[in-house]
């Protein structure tokens, strides 16, 4: 640069300097000089993988930007990750309180019409609420803790820094309501594949599930916070351990792994079935993958696609793509999960459509439909119910009384016998 001849221009510049940290060129006033940061910067630290940019200003009459020391002053604030972690914050937030909005009226459905409140429904309503209670606290901490983190500087001290209790109580309920996500998970595959396994045979209590699901992970969470408190007790534990998060991450692994045998298995089922109908082949195949895709998000296995975190030193682009993928698949499986077993549901919909019709005539609103017109039918499930026609044909799937409800003796026998018609497809 020394050696590098003068700007050409006719108005003023800025000349050549050296601010301490590195070079900066001749530069036209008026204008603000960009350059990457240099990895010295960094000190022993990692320099990131995407390119950061310094700033300095020149103003109109030639001279530099002076801070309040009357020094030429450069911006190094770009040169950190601050801006980029909030971003991926706020984007992680998002996601959450979308799964949120999508999950409390579907917790609200699943409750209020007696039709649903059978096993399979509350498998379904438990995993809701512990991937709603997951979201709130994990949308808690990271707006609270974690971005308050961000706004760390030298006369200012963060709630990491003072590492109270209440941070570290917010902390240690997102590993549990994390953990009782994949217990959920777990419980969900087991379920339906004991339902495929015993050929529909009924379940007597739910008590079993509820303790995997509520209880199991109380014993990792205390070991882990027992630990992090006598050994690593600062930050408020947000900076994870190694070794400690081995504790948490065993039982969450594996029960990905236990539910990736279960679908591999329930997919058998299903394509044995569909050929035993004699179907086409290109019809089975189609169904098969259906359910696959269906299935996926309610056991979790989608978790199975970010299990690898590229290293820092990945190409930008791709770490950021990874990092905005897996905060999406983390954040918006509340929102996929109440979609297909929910909102897709051909049951939910009679029931929400027969509710409607109900409210329309209690006020009024168009009185010259009839009865007949108003107590319709639900749809028909999808193809797939066609694997079981054979066991249930006998009574019926939507088979109901005149009032519009179901037999006490059909509604617990054969839905919890057609679960795989609601829950592998698509209506």
């Amino acid at each position: 640069m020394i050696t590098t001849p003068p700007i050409q221009t006719d108005g003023p510049y800025c000349p050549r300097t050296w601010d301490g940290w590195q070079c900066w060129d001749d530069t036209p006033g008026g204008t603000t000089a960009r350059d990457i940061c240099q990895g010295h910067i960094y000190f022993d630290n990692e320099p990131p993988s995407c390119p950061k940019y310094a700033y300095k200003v020149c103003w109109p009459n030639g001279t530099w930007l002076e801070n309040e020391y009357m020094r030429e002053w450069t911006n190094y604030s770009k040169c950190g990750r601050v801006d980029e972690h909030r971003n991926y914050l706020y984007f992680h937030i998002a996601t959450y309180s979308i799964s949120i909005v999508s999950l409390v009226p579907a917790l609200i459905i699943f409750s209020v019409y007696k039709q649903l409140q059978v096993h399979r429904i509350s498998m379904h309503k438990n995993l809701f609420m512990s991937l709603f209670l997951n979201g709130f606290v994990v949308i808690l901490f990271k707006s609270i803790v974690i971005l308050d983190e961000l706004k760390r500087s030298a006369t200012y001290e963060t709630i990491m820094d003072r590492n109270g209790d209440g941070c570290k109580i917010l902390f240690i309920l997102t590993k549990y309501f994390r953990m009782t996500n994949y217990m959920w998970m777990f419980c969900e595959g087991f379920y339906l594949h004991k339902l495929i396994a015993a050929a529909f045979a009924e379940q007597k209590s739910l008590l079993m599930f509820y303790i995997m699901g509520w209880v199991m992970p109380i014993i990792p969470v205390s070991v882990y916070a027992i630990l992090r408190k006598t050994t690593e007790d600062h930050k408020c534990w947000a900076f994870p351990v190694e070794s400690f998060e081995w504790i948490m991450n065993a039982p969450n692994m594996t029960s990905l792994l236990v539910n990736l045998i279960f679908l591999c298995n329930i997919i058998r089922v299903l394509v044995t079935k569909l050929r035993a109908t004699h179907s086409n082949e290109p019809s089975q195949y189609r169904k098969a993958v259906r359910a696959t895709l269906v299935l996926v998000p309610l056991f979790g296995l989608h978790f199975c696609l970010i299990i690898y975190r590229p290293p820092q030193s990945t190409r930008c682009d791709i770490l950021t793509a990874y990092t905005y993928f897996s905060h999406a698949m983390d954040g918006l499986q509340g929102l996929l999960v109440s979609l297909i077993f929910c909102y897709m549901n051909g049951e939910v919909i009679y029931l929400l459509k027969r509710t409607y019709q109900r409210y329309r005539l209690r006020h009024g609103i168009g009185r010259g439909r009839t009865q007949s017109s108003v107590m319709m039918h639900p749809v028909s499930v999808t193809q797939v119910s066609s694997m079981i026609e054979t066991q249930t044909s006998q009574v019926g799937l939507h088979y109901r009384t005149r009032n519009g409800e179901r037999p006490r003796e059909i509604a617990n026998s054969v839905s919890e016998g057609n679960s795989l018609v609601e829950d592998v497809a698509v209506v």
